[in-house]
């Protein structure tokens, strides 16, 4: 066998045994179980049309919030601050509120992706956000207690 042949076949062989260590993947997920779903994460769970800013949101027949932001909504940074009470009026720090911001019509283009709310000294969540670009944005919460999410809401509005 000539050398350039020996080398045709050595590359060939390569190309091969790379091609026979590729995994395979189906154009489809169908039959496979979800990770998130079996862990008791919803993949894409709905989330409940809130008022605007500064008005009483119901959580059950316990609890309710008011929420807001440190300044008219427009580019550059943001603070969610949002402030839980009980039926009583009084203030409650008791639950992990998380949030998430992003643009509805460029879903998952400028979304921030879930992040804890920061508790004040005041007992206040707070949650600094980023709008990069006019046009129509979407908050969205999730209320937890006791490791189990009891509300899911969201906020659209236009910058």
């Amino acid at each position: 066998m000539s050398y350039s042949k020996k080398c045709l076949f050595f590359i060939v062989l390569t190309v091969v045994t790379y091609l026979l260590c590729l995994p395979l993947y189906a154009a489809t997920r169908h039959g496979h179980t979800d990770a998130s779903a079996e862990s008791g994460h919803e993949k894409n769970p709905i989330y409940s049309p809130i008022p605007g800013p500064g008005k009483k949101v119901m959580i059950g027949n316990d609890y309710y919030f008011v929420y807001g932001f440190d300044k008219k909504p427009q580019m550059g940074r943001l603070i969610i601050k949002v402030d839980v009470y009980k039926m009583d009026g009084e203030k409650d720090t008791s639950m992990e509120i998380k949030g998430d911001a992003g643009m509805p019509s460029m879903r998952g283009a400028h979304d921030m992706g879930e992040r804890p709310f920061k508790l004040s000294k005041n007992g206040d969540y707070l949650l600094p956000i980023t709008i990069v670009m006019p046009g129509d944005w979407e908050i969205r919460l999730t209320f937890t207690k006791n490791g189990q999410v009891i509300f899911r809401g969201s906020y659209q509005f236009d910058v």
